[in-house]
């Protein structure tokens, strides 16, 4: 009996003890041969005909029914164990002629016996001699047929899906080709799409799916296109971008709103509550950002330029997702939006630069009270009302000398929001390092806060945003006319000459006697007057105990019981103290022309925080 005629009598060795030609009837009835050359033909052409990836996918589920049907055969016959069954499937390989040797480098099973993995080294494969052969290497492997073939083989035997992938291919430069055997449940992510090429798929059928996908993208872009309409009727109303969120809404019926560059909610639809950091998400592109489980959103920047300037969002509620459609629309709401602000931005320069203009002329004197009142009222600065001014001075970081407008701009603009946010009536400007901020008193006083409290605030502000710069503020006293803007410009100048680093907040009215000189312009001037009347004593009494009893002194209607008292000094002591401050300084201490300029110098040396007193 002929070892064909009775399979099932026969071990599988024994087959592959036969000369190839006999070997081949035994496991098949009928063969047929394909030169290689056209088989490389037919996969150039399903190349240009369906594309790299179909033609992947051809070439793999060729080798699977390929391996499929010699695993059916190699079990028809007597094999003792799986490994027995593993170890004839390169057999085949070679049989067929897809490569010269195949080499099993690794096999381990689990502790069920389950096989884990099997790593191959394929010698000469026919694949990659004939890709080769164009001179051109491969970016990755392209033995499909082998790993197709070894998938199918070993799914069968096995009796559970095995994933064959390629990680070195001779193709690509490699020495050999090398592959990893595993069952699929164990790629996990190295799989990637792998196992999708061991799927058929018709042809027709992926053509109604994308048929579909197109009609679905036609009605998006109708939809899209008439969103875009709205929208640009919106932005010719000149209606702000409140009607832009309300038409979002309208829409979608997602939850919408857009901050700005600080983000601040400037619009926002209903249903909208923010319990999240805004200014924790960044992005320069259109994302959805997932928050908790139940909540994300679809953000897009709005852009000045290459600056981002704010945001405009979707809300997204009970894990809901975004579709395709939305997409599109809040790109195209975000440009919208973004020409909107770019408009109300040029306005308000334009407002802004006219205010700045008017404030300064009236610091240098080229307005005369008539164009005072006349450009106030247009500006809707009521003359006769209450204005207060405020100077803010900050330190100058010398690695960014270069860049002080720029900086001084965005202060500006940083400081106009603050003011805007608590609609209050100003003007922002800059005369030469100083921001000079006027403001309408009575729309302040509508914040019922008190005055400290409130340049605290600002102060805070600026820090947020500038933190590598120090913040100092001079405050007015108020007046009730816009035409008196000269006076309290200077008072606040004032103000600030006594500033410290103790302290970042000066008021005019706290000033006392000094206030008078603080008002001259020229600092050395005041420096040198300090000087000529205390320089001898200060520079004896390096801990101020004289300076400090001749202060107590005068503020004692010079008085030497008086002071005694409340200095709790013996009134011997203090006559010699007295008599050695009166020798240093070389005065009569009852000289009181000379006592006032002393006095006046020791309260400048105060009000600057040089001196404790």
């Amino acid at each position: 009996m002929s070892m064909q005629a009775d399979l099932g009598q026969a071990n599988i060795n024994d087959v592959f003890r036969l000369p190839k030609e006999e070997a081949l009837k035994v496991f098949y009835d009928r063969i047929i041969t394909i030169p290689i050359g056209a088989r490389t033909s037919l996969k150039k052409e399903l190349v240009s005909t369906i594309g790299e990836d179909r033609t992947k996918g051809v070439f793999i589920r060729y080798g699977w029914h390929c391996g499929e049907s010699d695993a059916k055969k190699v079990k028809s016959f007597q094999w003792k164990t799986e490994r027995e069954l593993i170890e004839n499937g390169p057999k085949f390989h070679m049989l067929h002629g897809y490569i010269d040797e195949v080499k099993i480098t690794d096999m381990q099973f689990d502790e069920k016996n389950q096989i884990k993995h099997i790593d191959v080294t394929w010698i000469n494969s026919f694949e990659a001699d004939e890709f080769l052969k164009d001179g051109v290497p491969s970016n990755k492997p392209i033995c499909h047929t082998l790993c197709g073939y070894a998938s199918g083989y070993l799914s069968t035997v096995l009796q559970k899906s095995i994933i064959v992938k390629e990680i070195e291919c001779r193709a690509m430069g490699y020495e050999e080709c090398k592959a990893i055997c595993m069952p699929i449940e164990n790629w996990g992510k190295e799989l990637e799409n792998e196992s999708s090429y061991y799927q058929s798929t018709s042809m027709i059928q992926e053509l109604d799916e994308v048929t579909a996908k197109l009609k679905i993208e036609r009605d998006y872009l109708k939809l899209a296109n008439e969103v875009q309409r709205k929208l640009t009727q919106e932005l010719l109303s000149k209606q702000g971008v409140q009607r832009i969120v309300d038409l979002l809404f309208d829409t979608t019926g997602i939850p919408t709103f857009i901050e700005n560059e600080y983000n601040k909610i400037i619009a926002k639809s209903k249903n909208v509550s923010i319990n999240f950091d805004l200014a924790k998400i960044k992005s320069r592109k259109t994302e959805f950002v997932s928050i908790s489980p139940e909540i994300g959103i679809l953000r897009t920047p709005i852009l000045f330029e290459t600056e981002v300037k704010g945001y405009c969002s979707f809300l997204y509620l009970e894990s809901c997702k975004p579709t395709d459609f939305e997409y599109m629309i809040i790109d195209k709401a975000s440009l919208t939006v973004s020409v909107i602000l770019l408009n109300e931005n040029i306005k308000i320069n334009t407002e802004q630069n006219v205010k700045r203009s008017f404030l300064n002329d009236i610091l240098e004197g080229r307005l005369e009270q008539k164009e005072i009142y006349k450009i106030a009222y247009y500006l809707n600065f009521p003359p006769d009302e209450s204005y207060w001014v405020l100077t803010l001075e900050r330190t100058t970081n010398q690695s960014e000398i270069n860049h002080e407008i720029e900086v001084n701009e965005k202060l500006i603009r940083h400081i106009n929001l603050f003011l805007k946010e608590r609609n209050i009536n100003a003007i922002v400007s800059q005369n030469l390092d100083k921001m000079i901020i006027l403001i309408e008193y009575s729309t302040f006083k509508l914040l019922c806060t008190e005055r400290q409290i409130f340049i605290n605030q600002l102060l805070q502000h600026c820090l947020r945003r500038f933190v590598k710069y120090a913040f100092y503020i001079g405050a007015s006293s108020v007046v009730e006319n816009i035409s008196q803007l000269t006076i309290l410009y200077n008072e606040s100048l004032a103000a600030l000459k006594a500033k410290n680093s103790k302290k970042h907040i000066y008021f005019f009215e706290d000033l006392e006697i000094e206030s008078v000189l603080f008002q001259i312009q020229d600092e050395i001037l005041i420096d040198r007057f300090v000087k000529q009347q205390l320089s001898r004593l200060l520079e004896v009494d390096k801990d101020f105990d004289l300076t400090k009893t001749l202060y107590a002194y005068i503020e004692n209607g010079i008085n030497l019981n008086n002071t005694s008292k409340a200095l709790s000094m013996s009134i011997s002591g203090l006559r010699y103290r007295m008599s050695k401050i009166s020798e240093i300084l070389n005065i009569d201490l009852n000289d009181t022309k000379r006592i006032f300029s002393i006095y006046m110098a020791l309260k400048i040396l105060k009000a600057q925080g040089k001196i404790d007193l």
